[in-house]
């Protein structure tokens, strides 16, 4: 409520007191800060004295018992009314072995008093591995032995607090163990056994520190007889030793599982049992249940008698007992926890537990009753883990509907809060929620329901009944805009838990639902979601920049409603001071939120950059991109203006110590000059240039990695910067090296960077062919789709600037790049950009002529793979006509030797007939009206009456027909081919390979190529009818065969 109205009517009130006259000025804060730190440096010098005049006092030889005695006691008491004197007594190197000393060789009572002051000093880690080393366990230990209760108790003391050491304190485990201290221990506790005192009880609380670390510990406790000790020590009730022998007792079953008979020959278990109950201390509680836990789990026979000493009531009381009686704290969970496991090792499984207790709702007989199995059930679901899962599953979706069916509106306010307790459980645990439909909304839900008021508990309660009915999405169960408005009413007056529930509910909604986004704006939930973000917790400021993030991109008004809401100084301070989520959500928020030059947010942003916070740039480079890629050309130009420095911060930092700062600044700036060509013609982007050069010889591989992908952005425009290509010319080299890098991310990233150099073809000449085909071809195997598709454009880039003559063939072939291109149209599955850029390289590689030797054309690979084929006649029937006139160039390559696989495909794949008759139709290019003439030759062969069919249905084949009479009829000279090569490469065989052999009489026109195919498809298609007849003589096919054969045009007839 407080923090609400403040949000509402800050600096509204307070004036009145300003009319008072003061009386004298008040202090600031810097004079009570300097009073402050004077009076501290007065008590550390006074606190640094004393304890330096104690222990000269001691040192002395003259002084007396009582002197020593008076200066031990004024020694305790700096101790233990003075936090600073623990570092004065640790700078004091003569301290420690003083009191070990005077421990070893003093008086009764100095032994005493320098025990207690060791005990003290133990409470600092540093001073009690000194007093460990300083050789304090064996005058500890004789003094133990005594027969002063006194001179006990404060050995039992020290041994106590030198023993806290846990399962790290590896010095001290060796220490314990030499000096044979657990027996010792084992010793007194049997001989102090008959009477009740403090040293019992600190003495079992050192064996229990002594059980996590020292060696031989269970080992030493067994042969002096530690177990029966601990089952007299359970007997005899006393409340000082009954959680450390409970807690000894369990882990020594853990280790020892014959123990587990010594305990059942006895009274141990009901003992146990019976220190369940509440009459105990919280503590004992916990750890009996812990003995439990360990007993059932060890022996079965422990777990009948558990069952048959009414046992099970017992433990479901005891994990219920924490709701119950209201405990708290560690002790509380604890009591909880292993009550719980015990319980399931009795029944056969935390799975059994469950189901058991969801069924015995039926029958329960009281309300009472069914709060209690509530409790228990909710016990159950908290503990469950991924080890219970492994035993036997339960299913998530029966506890919701068995706890659902206990949300009855008129049931006892005790019900309802165990089924909301039980609720909680189930959609907290991380195993079972998995697989329940919206757990983080019913979580958030649940946690509202037990924080809210009455006023609000019953519309929250229908909710969540609503979204676990399945019928409705949390929108819907929220009844809409009054879900949302009740949310926002919470986001003021509410405690901090309460307020993140609420704005965590609404995170997810506009994630989930657009409606919800103008809902939240009109009711009034942007002001409060900003002040959340200046003064909420770290979750809450998080899940309020997530819901500003995902308001500002659904809608331009929202954005700017936003925007005059001056959310940005809270997202810049959450990007700066955040957690790593909180600095990435802000990052894109700002994103979002930003569309236009901001110079302040920008000059801030910039200042991030140099200050010590935050550590990591990355999320404040983010955002410095985002902001940069809007900015005016001319403000980033124009030096001193903002985007001008910010842009000069960012190469500076290049240059920085830090590895991560140079990686995310050249990431940065590779995002920004990749969306921004103006930036990359200008001085800026030489400049960057020349940074960024002298992070590709370093040896991490991360810096090389966005390195290069910075180089990669700016070589984009390498043909419009002349500059840029001046120095992308020294870049070639380095690049070259880092492509053949054992690091695949490397080489991927500097491929990028060579494929866009090569866009120049000078600089692409410049480079071995060999040198670079070879690392190139593993990118494009091995890499990301990304990094693939830049390798098939490197190669297509190097093909365009030089010949393919035998030797490059060799390199093709053996480096195997024209399998592997075909494999990346494949794995592109239709992406356009992969596709472009292989049909670029096959083209090029499918006109090569070179086959001398052993030398074969490259492309020749796709016809002897022809599962090759299928990606590139998919090409034909889905791609872009640009991109289809391409496959269908290569394709045509193929006819001759795998016209059987090339037409069968072409029939099979929907649209590809459609597609070639229309690129037959429509192209101007000669190559490919008579190569799609190929393709559907070859498609004919086996499924003519098919093509015929869905040419006509298409309304294409009378259009076919003219289209291909017009061919007859065009000059069939090679030069004529619009792009100087010639359609006689177009070959089709007539015969499948299977079918001939060197015995069999080949048919002089065994193989169709060039002008001849179009005529041979006219051929194909008159015999088909009269109707197709007739439309060929209407089109004049005859007097143009006539006129043809009379210049002996059809050359290419083999």
């Amino acid at each position: 409520m407080a923090a609400a109205l403040a949000w509402r009517f800050n600096g509204t009130n307070g004036g009145a007191d300003l009319d008072k006259v003061q009386d004298s000025e008040p202090p600031t804060p810097v004079s009570v800060m300097r009073m402050g730190k004077n009076r501290v440096n007065m008590e550390d010098e006074e606190t640094l004295s004393s304890v330096a005049h104690c222990i000269e006092q001691l040192r002395q030889s003259s002084s007396s018992t009582q002197e020593k005695e008076s200066s031990l006691k004024q020694l305790l008491d700096l101790v233990q009314t003075r936090d600073t004197a623990f570092g004065a007594v640790a700078s004091h190197s003569q301290a420690v072995p003083i009191l070990v000393s005077l421990l070893r060789s003093g008086s009764s009572g100095i032994k005493m008093l320098s025990a207690t002051v060791l005990g003290s000093l133990c409470k600092e880690e540093e001073l009690r591995v000194k007093v460990l080393l300083g050789g304090c366990i064996p005058p500890l230990l004789a003094l133990l032995r005594s027969k002063s209760a006194e001179s006990q108790t404060a050995a039992a003391k020290t041994i106590y607090a030198v023993s806290q050491g846990g399962i790290r304190d590896h010095v001290g485990s060796k220490i314990f163990s030499t000096e044979n201290v657990v027996p010792v221990l084992w010793e007194q506790l049997k001989v102090s056994l008959k009477n009740e005192s403090l040293v019992d009880g600190l003495l079992t609380g050192a064996l229990k520190n002594l059980s996590k670390s020292t060696e031989g510990f269970w080992s030493a406790t067994v042969r002096c007889g530690g177990v029966d000790i601990l089952i007299k020590l359970i007997g005899s009730g006393q409340t000082n030793t009954l959680a450390n022998v409970c807690n000894l007792l369990g882990a020594l079953m853990m280790e020892d599982s014959s123990v587990c008979s010594k305990i059942l020959s006895g009274e141990t278990t009901k003992q146990l049992l019976k220190l369940l109950g509440p009459g105990n201390e919280t503590s004992i509680r916990a750890e009996a249940a812990g003995a439990l836990k360990s007993l059932s789990a060890q022996s079965k026979e422990a777990r009948r008698e558990v069952a048959s000493s009414n046992g099970i009531p017992a433990l479901i009381n005891a994990t219920i007992a924490p709701s119950k009686e209201f405990m708290h704290g560690e002790s509380a969970q604890a009591l909880q926890e292993n009550a719980m496991c015990a319980l399931a090792n009795i029944s056969g499984g935390l799975s059994y537990v469950i189901s058991s207790l969801g069924e015995s709702l039926q029958s329960c007989s009281s309300s009472a009753q069914i709060a209690d199995t509530l409790g228990a059930l909710a016990s159950a679901l908290m503990i469950y883990d991924i080890n219970a899962e492994s035993i036997s599953a339960s299913d998530p979706l029966v506890i919701e509907k068995t706890l659902m069916k206990q949300f009855k509106p008129k049931a006892p306010f005790l019900v309802q809060e165990r089924v909301i307790e039980a609720l909680a459980s189930l959609y907290s645990n991380p195993v079972l929620c998995k697989t329940l439909a919206d757990s983080d909304a019913k979580r958030l839900l649940v946690g509202l329901i037990t924080m809210a008021g009455t006023e609000v508990q019953d519309d929250l309660m229908t909710s969540l009944f609503a979204l676990c009915k399945k019928d409705c999405d949390l929108w819907q169960a929220l009844q809409g805009r009054e879900g949302v408005q009740l949310l926002i009413s919470l986001l003021g007056l509410s405690s901090e838990q309460q307020q993140e529930c609420a704005v965590a509910l609404l995170a997810l909604l506009s994630k989930e639902n657009d409606e919800c986004k103008w809902a939240i704006t009109a009711a009034g939930g942007i002001p409060p979601l900003v002040q959340i973000l200046e003064t909420g917790s770290p979750k809450a400021k998080e899940d309020s920049a997530t819901i500003i993030g995902n308001l500002c991109n659904h809608s331009e008004d929202i954005r700017a409603c936003v925007e005059s809401a001056d959310a940005v100084p809270a997202l810049l301070w959450l990007l700066k001071n955040g957690s790593d989520n909180g600095k990435e959500i802000a990052s894109k928020t700002l994103n979002h939120l930003i569309h236009k030059s901001d110079t302040g947010t920008i000059s801030q942003l910039s200042a991030l950059l140099t200050s010590e916070q935050p550590e990591s740039k990355i999320y404040v480079l983010d955002a410095l991109k985002s902001l940069l890629s809007v900015a005016p050309l001319n403000d980033i130009l124009h030096e001193g203006s903002a985007a001008n420095d910010a842009v000069e911060t960012m190469i500076k930092i290049l240059s920085s110590p830090k590895e991560e700062t140079q990686a995310t600044s050249a990431s940065a700036l590779a995002g920004l000059f990749h969306c921004r060509k103006d930036l990359r013609e200008t001085h800026i982007a030489v400049k960057t240039l020349w940074s960024v050069m002298k992070l590709i010889d370093v040896q991490s591989d991360r810096i090389l990695m966005e390195a290069s992908c910075c180089l990669a952005a700016i070589f984009l425009s390498v043909k419009q910067n002349k500059e840029v290509a001046a120095v992308g010319r020294d870049a070639l080299a380095p690049l070259v090296s880092l492509a053949s890098s054992t690091v695949l991310e490397v080489a991927e990233q500097a491929t990028r960077a060579l494929a866009n150099l090569f866009l120049d073809h000078e600089l692409s000449a410049l480079v071995s062919f060999e040198e670079i085909m070879f690392p190139i071809t593993r990118v494009l195997k091995e890499g990301t789709l990304d990094g693939r598709i830049h390798g098939a454009a490197a190669i297509a880039r190097l093909l365009q600037c030089r010949p393919i003559n035998q030797a490059i063939s060799d390199t093709i072939n053996r480096s195997g790049a024209v399998l592997a291109l075909a494999g990346l149209l494949e794995a592109a599955d239709g992406d356009a950009s992969a596709t472009s850029e292989v049909l670029d390289a096959l083209v090029l590689l499918s006109r090569s002529k070179v086959s001398s030797g052993h030398t074969k054309a490259p492309w020749t690979a796709l016809a002897e793979n022809p599962h090759t084929i299928l990606p590139l006649v998919s090409c034909v029937a889905d791609a872009v006509p640009a991109l289809q006139d391409k496959a269908i160039e290569v394709l045509s390559r193929l006819c001759l030797d795998q016209h059987d696989v090339v037409g069968g495909l072409v029939s099979e794949i929907p649209g590809c007939i459609s597609s070639a008759a229309r690129r037959v139709i429509g192209s101007n290019l000669l190559k490919v009206k008579v190569g799609g003439c190929a393709l559907l030759v070859c498609a004919a062969k086996e499924h003519c009456q098919k093509q015929i069919e869905i040419l006509s249905d298409s309304s294409l084949y009378i259009q076919l027909i003219h289209s291909l009479v017009g061919m007859i009829n065009t000059a069939n000279l090679p030069s004529e081919n619009g792009d100087g090569e010639s359609i006689a490469d177009i070959k089709i065989s007539r015969h499948s390979k299977e079918n001939s052999s060197d015995t069999e009489m080949v048919p002089h026109t065994a193989v169709i190529s060039g002008n001849m195919i179009p005529l041979w498809l006219l051929a194909v298609f008159a015999r088909h009818d009269d109707k197709t007849r007739a439309e060929i003589l209407e089109a004049g096919a005859v007097q143009m065969l006539t006129e043809k054969i009379s210049q002996n045009a059809f050359l290419y007839v083999v």
